[in-house]
């Protein structure tokens, strides 16, 4: 069987995007993550928990488990806040396959407290009934998000006009609201007063817009391969779905409904229902 060249990925976006890779908020190699085996191919992203792998295998299927993960010769891979230590990925062609493993950073993460109105931690079984599905309305329109096959995922960059504000809250930490645990928080937080213009993070297509009794109202934007990136806590929508955006396109404004301890914007990034750390793929 023919193998792999150990550098067939180099040339995903970079070559298309002249340089582009992920913006000049990303590390400075994007393609450089080196598998356990010496003859594993260089993949791009960020192999740690909460970051994500990608590359382009053209004429190979790529799985991680039984799962293909390839589209369009493609493939990305979200990496949970609790991905295991080493990630192992399969390339198959003509019912041949290789497998190779890669390391994955291992994090530590905080615990952060809250306080919000007691309605947002105990509330009565007809607010549990909607919190349920406006869930599976966000997880529904993820999952169809992975057949989008544009190229933005690695466009990623924090709009100018947040730069100035302090990150409020961070991927991964344990959540404490009103002294109750609740899930780790899954995105960054900045603490931007109410009325500030929200921007998309990269080009894209809107899925989502609506108004969520725990996350206010909030916008997805996908980014191509099931890579999502999501706005919460919303004073108003100013997209809709089909709207086509960019890093200079309104989406919304930062605001304070739904389960939030104060204005702010809550911005989330997922590769399909994995929630990643959008803080390794933009900088303040």
């Amino acid at each position: 069987m023919k193998n792999l060249n150990r550098n067939f990925l180099i040339c995903l976006l970079l070559c298309m995007h002249a340089g582009a890779g992920l913006g000049n908020s990303a590390p400075e190699k994007v393609c450089d993550i080196s598998g356990i085996e010496k003859d594993a191919p260089i993949l791009c992203g960020v192999a740690q928990q909460g970051g994500m792998i990608y590359g382009q295998a053209d004429d190979w299927d790529v799985f991680a488990g039984d799962a293909r993960i390839s589209n369009d010769g493609v493939f990305v891979i979200g990496l949970g806040r609790d991905a295991s230590d080493t990630l192992k990925l399969k390339f198959c062609k003509n019912k041949n396959c290789q497998t190779y493993a890669y390391p994955i950073m291992q994090r530590k993460y905080q615990e952060q407290k809250v306080n919000v109105p007691d309605k947002f931690v105990k509330y009565p079984p007809e607010i549990e009934k909607r919190t349920e599905r406006e869930a599976a309305a966000v997880k529904a329109a993820r999952a169809g998000a992975g057949k989008d096959a544009m190229l933005y995922f690695m466009e990623f960059s924090l709009p100018e006009n947040l730069k100035k504000f302090e990150i409020s809250g961070i991927y991964g930490s344990r959540r404490v609201f009103n002294g109750e645990p609740k899930s780790p928080h899954n995105g960054l937080d900045f603490a931007a007063p109410a009325g500030t213009p929200v921007y998309s993070i990269a080009s894209g297509s809107v899925i989502l817009a609506e108004e969520h009794y725990m996350n206010g109202n909030i916008v997805l934007v996908s980014h191509g391969h099931g890579v999502v990136s999501a706005y919460l806590h919303l004073s108003e929508i100013s997209a809709k779905v089909g709207d086509k955006v960019d890093i200079a396109k309104i989406i919304g404004k930062v605001g304070n409904t739904g389960r939030a301890s104060g204005a702010h914007l809550h911005l989330g990034l997922y590769h399909n229902q994995t929630a990643i750390d959008p803080g390794l793929f933009i900088k303040k």
